[in-house]
């Protein structure tokens, strides 16, 4: 449908064109016609977006028609010569049409902003809330609701723009990142009202799915990532103004401002005004060798906890006691100087990184000198691009993935909260908890040659992850939770190849060793699930950890039928006391949070009546030790389930 577009050159276009809003409608319709542009005498300089949230529609061009599946985007221009329609009488479709005009100062430019293109994006929902929002205001008789509309139209463009370089990105087969993008909706709208109902809605999942994500990838709930968003944003503003206090409170998504005021003393263990306070007596004396410096930006990590996949319950953010600040230390304004001074010395003492940074990714495995032959460096490419590493890393600082360089006989200088109480990992001395969210003045203390983050940790740090690879070089990996996967990538990551390939290949056989060993006490046709009992909830688990991975995906053993097409395919993850029985099957693998007495009593009927619980096949595990699914973890849970199959066949 469309031509080769150069993306950069366009979007650079739109940032020089001056558009207006000129109509926008919606359709809702059942066997009604589409958008007849012919109709509507479009200028020349005139441009639309057709938005499709619901149902399909045929797109006429050049004599040939497209059919397009909601979600979907279509852009054109007056002179474009198509037309819409649906497929039959009785489709049902929700869309809308926006139409705008456009000026360059260049024919080229004028030009190319009439390109016609189409894609699917990975979230219609924000584009769809500014639409809403767009009519709402355009149908106003109000003339600030009409300027309203009209400053909503280029941030629509934005968000359009900003979907369709996310779909040139990523393979088709890579899903979006939930969690990186609600990340990204909670910075930009932290100000609004958010609930954990509201930011599911968006990505079309339940609300324990979505915090079931958060925890497993940043170790914080959705709700609890918003305070501490909104707590880092009042402390800019605190810091940066003499605004009053009810003011910020409001800026920040607070209209109580008493209540603010307490969450805030909850969170970093001073009130609004001593907090500022506190910070402008520091400001005065900053320059005195006799005063030490102190914080006032940087939050201390969060309390650590184990249950990074717990849901949190709260529709809005409540008054948790998990949220204990120690008194924080100064140094956020100095992070950029001292990350600057840090980012010429590497660059004076490694000559080779920015000569490696501009080679074809071709040549990754490609190492070049410094003139001192002190480092060697190599093109690495990944979710961001392609960066300059160390051949052979020394001092790495691992967001996520501490069992893997543990496994590989590397530990790491910094690991976040929560991945370091893993409680497989024996021997943690030497690394540094940087905290959750990360803290980017920790970090720069470790002086690191190599940061390694996934997506969502990447984001919730302040910066982002330009900011990291102001400290160093900066990769981001996926969170793939499959120990071979991981294995090998890591040994590629940090020169450890042969390690690697000799992890997988003991790894493997030992996967094929356990099923010889299982196989004699398991039936062909017996099914296996994985039940989570916690305080006020129920968890049933996939094949992605607590063992699932293990069960399903290296032991090959069958899901009951439930488990396989709601939680493994599908995205149910807690569930209530009355459907219980329909997970269970043969054989049941139970681990009982501490606290969840009186939550087990009201299941451990069903769980006796179910076919594990009639035949004696329940297993107790441990909450704690199935959690984690990296390399070493995997191993020991791994024999922990292969005896008890074993012992309980004997």
């Amino acid at each position: 449908m469309e031509r080769i577009i150069d993306w950069n050159a366009y979007i650079e276009q739109w940032s020089r064109a001056t558009a207006h809003l000129q109509s926008i409608q919606s359709y809702h319709v059942k066997g009604n016609p589409a958008p007849n542009l012919s109709e509507l005498k479009l200028e020349a300089s005139t441009g639309f977006f057709f938005i499709l949230t619901r149902g399909e529609i045929e797109i006429r061009m050049s004599y040939k028609i497209y059919r397009c599946r909601a979600p979907y985007i279509f852009h054109g221009g007056a002179d474009n010569n198509m037309s819409f329609g649906v497929p039959n009488d009785n489709q049902e479709w929700d869309g809308y049409l926006v139409l705008y005009t456009a000026a360059s100062a260049s024919s080229e430019d004028q030009g190319n902003l009439a390109l016609s293109y189409g894609f699917t994006p990975n979230a219609m929902l924000p584009i769809q809330e500014k639409c809403e929002a767009m009519e709402r205001h355009w149908n106003s008789n109000e003339l600030l609701d009409r300027l309203q509309a009209q400053s909503l139209f280029l941030p629509m463009v934005y968000e359009v723009l900003s979907q369709k370089l996310q779909t040139l990105a990523q393979p088709e087969y890579t899903k979006t990142n939930i969690v990186t993008e609600a990340i990204k909706y909670i910075k930009a709208n932290y100000m609004e009202s958010i609930t954990a109902e509201k930011l599911a809605g968006r990505y079309d999942c339940s609300t324990s799915y979505l915090s079931r994500l958060f925890r497993n990838q940043i170790g914080l709930g959705p709700i609890e990532y918003l305070i501490h968003e909104r707590v880092h944003r009042a402390k800019q503003l605190l810091l940066k103004s003499d605004a009053r206090i009810q003011d910020i409170a409001t800026k920040v998504g607070y209209a109580d401002v008493y209540y603010f005021s307490r969450l805030f003393k909850k969170h970093t263990g001073r009130s609004p005004l001593q907090f500022r306070a506190e910070y402008q007596q520091a400001a005065q004396v900053q320059n005195n060798p006799l005063h030490g410096l102190e914080s006032s930006i940087v939050s201390p990590p969060f309390d650590s906890h184990n249950e990074n996949e717990s849901y949190y319950q709260l529709s809005e953010e409540g008054d948790t006691s998990m949220f204990r600040f120690s008194r924080p230390a100064f140094g956020a304004m100095m992070v950029l100087c001292t990350s600057l001074i840090l980012s010429a010395c590497q660059a004076s003492n490694s000559t080779g990184g920015a000569a490696a940074a501009q080679e074809p990714a071709s040549q990754t495995a490609t190492a070049t000198k410094s003139d001192s032959a002190a480092a060697e460096t190599r093109v690495y490419k990944h979710l961001k691009g392609e960066t300059a590493i160390p051949v052979y890393p020394q001092r790495v600082v691992s967001f996520f993935h501490l069992g893997e360089l543990i496994a590989l006989g590397v530990k790491p200088v910094g690991t976040t909260t929560y991945v370091l109480d893993n409680p497989h990992i024996s021997d943690k001395t030497g690394i540094t908890d940087i905290g959750i969210p990360p803290d980017a003045e920790k970090i720069l203390s470790l002086q690191p040659d190599l940061i390694v983050t996934t997506p969502a940790l990447a984001e919730i740090v302040e910066g982002g992850y330009d900011a990291l690879s102001k400290i160093a070089p900066t990769i981001v990996i996926e969170q793939n939770n499959e120990p071979i996967k991981d294995i090998e990538m890591f040994g590629d990551i940090l020169g450890k190849q042969e390690e690697a390939k000799q992890w997988n290949e003991k790894f493997t056989a030992k996967i094929a060793e356990y099923k010889a060993k299982i196989s004699p006490y398991v039936r062909a046709d017996e099914t296996f699930s994985i039940l989570n009992v916690r305080p006020d909830a129920l968890f049933v688990y996939g094949d992605t950890n607590m063992g699932g991975n293990i069960i399903y995906k290296y032991l090959g053993l069958k899901p009951a039928a439930k488990v396989e097409s709601d939680v493994i395919h599908g995205e149910t993850w807690e569930v209530s006391s009355e459907v219980i029985p329909e997970f269970i099957g043969d054989r049941l693998f139970l681990a009982v949070n501490k606290g969840a007495e009186d939550k087990l009593k009201d299941v451990q009927k069903l769980v006796d009546a179910s076919p594990a619980g009639k035949s004696g096949h329940v297993y107790s595990i441990d909450f704690d030790q199935f959690l984690p699914s990296d390399p070493i973890a995997v191993e020991k849970q791994l024999d922990i389930i292969t005896d008890l199959i074993i012992g309980d066949g004997k």
